[in-house]
C-alpha cells in the first residue's frame, strides 16, 4: 500500500495566515548574524549556530528530508540525538521508496525546518534564552544545558509574502551549542504544540 506522505502536497501557504513581524531584522542567506542583533556570551553563540544551520538549509533550498549530503554539512550543528532521527529518517525513506517504487511521493513533504510549507527565503535570530524551556518530559538536563531562541522568518517570492516565528531548542554538548529541536510555532498561539522530534519519529513508524 501506498503511504500517504506527513505533509500533503496540496497543502498552501495560505493555509497557515501569516502575522507581520513589525521590526524584525531581516537576514537573507548572504548576509552574516553580526548587527542584526547586539547578542554576547552564550546568545551570541546561538545565534551563531542558528545562523549556520539556517544559511545550509536556504541556500540548498532543498523541500523534505536533508540528503546524506546535507546530513554531513548540518552533523556539526546539531546534537546526536536529532542527527540519529534524522539519518533514520532519511533511511527509511529510501527503504520505502525501495518498496514502493520511485513514483511515490517522499514521506515528508515540504519544508523540515520552518511552520511554512514553501520554506523561508530570509531570517532573523530574535532573542535567546538559556535554561530549560520545554516544562515536559523532552527535557532531562540540567538548567544552563539548554537554550531556545526566537527566530522570525520570512519567505518572499512570485509576489507572495509570509512572515512567522518558529521556537529553535539547542542544548550543550561538548561544551558547544547544538540545534536539539524545533517547536514550529508559525502564527498558532494555542497550546497545541508541533515540534521536529515528532515529526520525523511519525515519519519513521509510518514506513515500518
Amino acid at each position: 500500500m501506498i503511504m500517504q506522505p506527513r505533509f500533503p502536497s496540496t497543502r498552501s501557504s495560505r493555509s497557515r495566515p501569516a502575522r507581520l513581524l513589525a521590526g524584525a531584522c531581516s537576514l537573507t542567506a548572504a548576509l552574516a548574524l553580526a548587527g542584526c542583533n547586539n547578542f554576547s556570551g552564550d546568545e551570541k553563540s546561538q545565534a551563531e549556530v542558528i545562523g549556520n544551520f539556517y544559511r545550509i538549509h536556504i541556500k540548498n533550498n532543498a523541500p523534505g528530508l536533508p540528503s546524506a549530503e546535507e546530513l554531513r554539512e548540518f552533523q556539526p550543528l546539531v546534537s546526536r540525538a536529532l542527527f540519529t532521527l534524522l539519518t533514520q529518517a532519511e533511511a527509511a525513506d529510501a527503504r520505502y521508496h525501495a518498496l514502493a517504487g520511485p513514483q511515490a511521493p517522499p514521506i515528508v513533504e515540504g519544508d523540515l525546518f520552518t511552520s511554512l510549507y514553501e520554506g523561508a527565503t530570509s531570517f532573523s535570530v530574535d532573542s535567546c534564552e538559556t535554561g530549560d524551556d520545554r516544562g515536559d518530559e523532552r527535557s532531562n538536563r540540567q538548567d544552563g544545558q539548554r537554550a531556545s531562541c526566537q527566530v522570525a522568518f520570512k519567505y518572499s517570492k512570485d509576489g507572495a509574502s509570509e512572515s512567522w516565528n518558529d521556537k529553535i531548542l539547542l542544548v550543550r554538548e561538548e561544551q558547544h551549542w547544538r540545534v536539539d529541536d524545533i517547536e514550529f510555532i508559525g502564527n498558532d498561539q494555542s497550546s497545541q504544540r508541533e515540534y521536529l522530534t515528532d515529526t520525523l519519529t511519525d515519519a519513521i513508524k509510518e514506513t515500518q
